[in-house]
């Protein structure tokens, strides 16, 4: 299961990766999108999914962030009520505008977006209250613009209103807007890595731009229900390294930016609790309240 529409970055990984785990197992692999609420309608279902290892969740960890921000809009623990089986890739957060508006850089938009009415600092979002939001928002702070948020059902949406100009930026996952900015449909301005990504040479990052408390990276990991037996998570373990490492397989997403690496169950525990500790770092630059 993908909590997001078809189109999005999780789906393109989470397809990609399909194929090479039918092979490996033997079994039928097939996808399932569960768009809504910014992925959580997926995570309450792969919560009370049987525990017998026929039913997984892809998760970039963007959405994990709203346990801090809304518990009460978020039934479950992610440290508790999901079993990690491994993160499977890096990706960094991307900062986009449509082609319509003209810029080319980072200090072009925000000369343009304050030149202008209010509407031009509305800003797309797939997933409202993720990383991908406050990202955006916590970049225009460093120039002193207040971008708005505007919720989509999907990357994919979100990407076709840029490229038509109904929208003049976005934010999101890098693996959404890859192939869009090489088809010049849309134009990365800003990514929130440490370093530029190797597929995207021409896009400079947050550091660069001189904002290094800003850089995150982001990941995709795969989830059971918690109730899913410790042989089983191991079994989808080294189903999904075996999977993940074939060079078909890694060549397709490193084209998308993911940074391939699977890593074990308790790797992945130990990361998304560092990660908790950064968001909230993170929000307080925003002074969102989080929850203890």
């Amino acid at each position: 299961m993908v909590g997001y529409a078809a189109g999005g970055g999780a789906d393109i990984v989470a397809r990609t990766i399909a194929p090479a785990l039918q092979q490996r197992t033997g079994r039928i692999v097939s996808v399932e999108n569960r768009p809504g609420a910014g992925g959580l309608t997926m995570v309450e279902s792969l919560k009370n999914a049987a525990s017998d290892g026929s039913i997984i969740g892809m998760l970039p960890s963007t959405v994990m962030i709203r346990r801090l921000t809304s518990p009460a809009a978020i039934p479950i623990d992610p440290m508790l009520d999901l079993a990690p089986l491994g993160i499977i890739g890096t990706f960094e957060t991307a900062f986009c505008v449509s082609p319509s508006i003209g810029v080319r850089t980072m200090a072009e938009y925000v000369q343009w977006a304050k030149d202008g009415p209010p509407e031009r600092r509305r800003f797309g979002t797939a997933a409202p209250e993720t990383f991908s939001q406050y990202f955006a928002q916590l970049l225009g702070r460093q120039y002193d613009i207040a971008l708005e948020p505007v919720p989509f059902r999907g990357t994919g949406p979100l990407s076709a209103d840029l490229g038509a100009g109904r929208i003049p930026a976005g934010c999101g996952g890098l693996a959404s807007f890859v192939h869009q900015h090489r088809g010049a449909r849309l134009r990365i301005l800003a990514t929130s890595g440490p370093v530029r990504n190797p597929v995207l040479p021409d896009v400079p990052t947050v550091v660069e731009l001189g904002f290094p408390h800003l850089q995150l990276i982001d990941w995709y990991a795969f989830f059971s229900p918690s109730t899913l037996p410790s042989p089983l998570v191991a079994a989808w373990n080294r189903q999904l390294t075996v999977a993940v490492e074939r060079s078909d397989v890694r060549d397709q997403l490193t084209q998308y930016g993911v940074i391939v690496g699977v890593t074990k169950p308790d790797e992945c525990s130990v990361r998304l609790a560092t990660d908790l500790i950064r968001w909230r770092s993170l929000l307080d630059m925003l002074g969102i309240r989080v929850a203890n």
